[in-house]
């Protein structure tokens, strides 16, 4: 045998001396928890720097965090194109991009039409019945409406919060009111297509312009 290796007797002598340790540390928190010694306690495990997880996020990864950093980052972009919007369009031309992008809006949430529209009579009917608990009310031709539920979760939703998930966490004054004729779009395309025909939708008070709920005015043709 070489130098560099151990003799059987010289491996067990060593391996002795190994397990006497081992046992002796054993023994003595034996002793010592039998005693009622305290014992240092282990130091404390630490925390995730999420900071620096979010750093090292890469772009396009499909994880929590990026898509944390993704949102922090679309609620100021928000803000700052519609400034921009406000300064670049006037009035009657941001109505129409707004009220166009809410249309096709509803088109990508709803699909394509699959029912058959319903008449004015019948819709009026349905009001009386089930519109109260659905925001509807109805006088004549005019037809009130405010969002009380989300279409998203089909659950009941707090007031002063937009449903629009691309801009939940703006308030009034944050972003500009011109972002609400999105809703007036989808509204209409929402009613024209359950009535089969033009209806003229009027934006009477918004979230995001101080109301406690959005709520719009309906007429039909």
């Amino acid at each position: 045998m070489s130098g560099e290796t151990l003799d059987r007797k010289q491996f067990i002598s060593a391996l002795g001396r190994a397990g006497a340790g081992v046992c002796m540390c054993a023994a003595v928190g034996g002793m010592r928890a039998a005693l009622g010694a305290e014992t240092p306690a282990p130091p404390p495990a630490a925390k995730p720097d999420t900071t620096r997880a979010l750093d090292r996020t890469k772009p396009g990864e499909r994880t929590v965090e990026r898509a944390a950093k993704r949102m922090e980052f679309g609620d100021g972009w928000v803000q700052r194109f519609f400034a921009a919007v406000d300064a670049t369009l006037d009035e009657p031309a941001r109505r129409r991009l707004m009220e166009a992008n809410g249309k096709s809006c509803y088109a990508a949430f709803a699909g394509p039409p699959t029912r058959p529209p319903m008449t004015f009579e019948r819709f009026a009917d349905w009001i009386a019945q089930h519109g109260k608990e659905r925001g509807y009310s109805i006088e004549g031709k005019v037809v009130s409406f405010e969002y009380l539920g989300s279409a998203e979760t089909g659950g009941a939703s707090p007031e002063k919060l937009c449903l629009c998930p691309m801009v939940e966490v703006q308030s009034a004054g944050r972003i500009s009111p011109t972002f609400c004729h999105c809703s007036v779009g989808y509204v209409r395309e929402m009613h024209e297509r359950m009535l089969g025909g033009p209806v003229q939708v009027e934006l009477v008070d918004s979230v995001l312009r101080g109301g406690k709920r959005c709520r719009f005015r309906l007429t039909v043709a």
